[in-house]
């Protein structure tokens, strides 16, 4: 019989049943030492309540819940004065309530770690990374391996997206609009240059959700002539979108759960990743695309028989703007279905008849087609550039972590 419940069933012994809780209180709260210098002084000298703190005994009672009930008593007395005391043996230990914010994060550590490994120690064969990135996107997945249905972006025939490409003469241009599917298709393998989400030699279909945002992602510059066009899925894409990572439900965890803390970090991780993921490249730096691509091919591996590709924001909008990004074997572009007219005919015609032939099939592997009568010609008049503005040098090279701890928000 149970003395606490009075139940008479299989019971444990207390023993094991307090080691259990004590255990959960130290692994899923901080510790003093954990805290950053900066922390540690707002919390004692500045005065900040931001970051809860606790002894034992509170965090058993009241973080815990654990208050009302009947061996209460008896959990703390059986706890060992480690717990209680700290080394002076005098005052008492304290628990620092970590929701993930703090300034040390766990995931932000391993993906510094992930980030230097691919560079500079093991690129090709590293099953450092893929730990790392296991641990990052298991959460992405159901029990039986399905992506979760909030984080998949469904785009269905006639929704569009949009490729550009700059034409410096009236023969460029004319070129494009003549074979639209070969010229704004995606990249012959043999001249893929290395990319956001892919290295050389792998070539990707590179869209955007917006026309504009094609027109900023190709980087024109005033004067340039450039051709966009609008493409639509044969029947349906679907796409991981990365700006929904933060959206994504995560397990309903308690500080009376193993792994309740790493899961708010990894919460708190996630919904930054996008940010690191969409980071402008760095003048000069050949090697500021590793991880993002490393995190395409992983994801292209893991998730290509859910999804076609990747969503994710446009940096040369502010991420005002949207980008898509398809997997290799899903870069196909029908070449049916496009009508082209000459001069002479859309002078002729003010609301030219695009669908008036009879819609040819689609090749088996074709995940997308240009849309009749989407071409449009641009002359860029101006680029807008957008910038924050200080008063002092030091706010200028603000590092991430010195704004994120006056509240602002992080710039890329």
């Amino acid at each position: 019989m149970c003395r606490y419940c009075g139940k008479d069933s299989t019971a444990v012994d207390s023993a094991f049943l307090f080691d259990f809780i004590l255990d959960l209180a130290v692994e899923n709260t901080a510790a003093r030492d954990e805290l950053s210098q900066y922390e540690d002084w707002m919390t004692f000298d500045g005065g900040s309540d931001e970051i809860a703190v606790a002894d034992l005994g509170v965090v058993l009672a009241e973080w815990m819940d654990l208050g009302d009930e009947t061996y209460f008593n008896d959990l703390y007395k059986y706890a060992p004065n480690a717990l209680k005391f700290d080394q002076t043996g005098v005052n008492d230990r304290l628990y620092f309530e970590d929701h993930g914010s703090l300034d040390g994060n766990l995931y932000d550590a391993k993906w510094e770690m992930f980030v230097a490994d691919i560079r500079h120690s093991h690129r090709f064969f590293n099953p450092t990374a893929k730990t790392f990135l296991d641990s990052v996107f298991t959460f992405l997945s159901s029990a039986g391996g399905a992506l979760k249905p909030e984080c998949i972006r469904v785009m269905g025939k006639g929704d569009e997206l949009y490729r550009a490409r700059s034409a410096s003469t009236y023969q460029d241009a004319k070129k494009i609009a003549d074979d639209p599917v070969r010229q704004l298709g995606p990249t012959p393998k043999d001249r893929a240059s290395s990319q956001r989400m892919t290295p050389n030699g792998i070539s990707a279909l590179y869209c955007a959700l917006e026309r504009k945002t094609c027109l900023s992602e190709i980087r024109a510059i005033t004067g340039d002539n450039v051709v966009s066009i609008a493409m639509s899925p044969v029947s349906q894409l679907r796409l991981l979108d990365l700006t929904k990572l933060g959206q994504v439900e995560q397990p309903g965890l308690t500080l009376l759960d193993k792994g309740y803390r790493d899961a708010l970090h990894l919460k708190t991780f996630v919904s930054s990743l996008v940010k690191k993921m969409s980071k402008p490249r760095g003048r000069n730096d050949e090697l500021s695309y590793l991880s993002t691509q490393i995190v395409f091919e992983y994801l292209r591996l893991r998730f290509d028989s859910q999804v076609d590709g990747l969503i994710f924001p446009s940096v040369q909008t502010g991420e005002q703007g949207t980008n898509a990004v398809l997997f290799p074997e899903a870069s196909v572009i029908s070449s049916k279905n496009y009508r082209m007219l000459d001069d002479y005919q859309m002078a002729e015609m003010a609301e030219p008849d695009f669908d008036s032939d009879e819609e040819e099939p689609f090749e088996d592997e074709a995940k997308l087609y240009c849309i009749p009568g989407s071409l449009r010609f641009h002359k860029v008049t101006a680029i807008e550039t957008k910038a924050e503005e200080y008063t002092h040098i030091v706010e200028l090279f603000m590092t991430p972590l010195d704004r994120k701890r006056m509240g602002l928000e992080p710039l890329f």
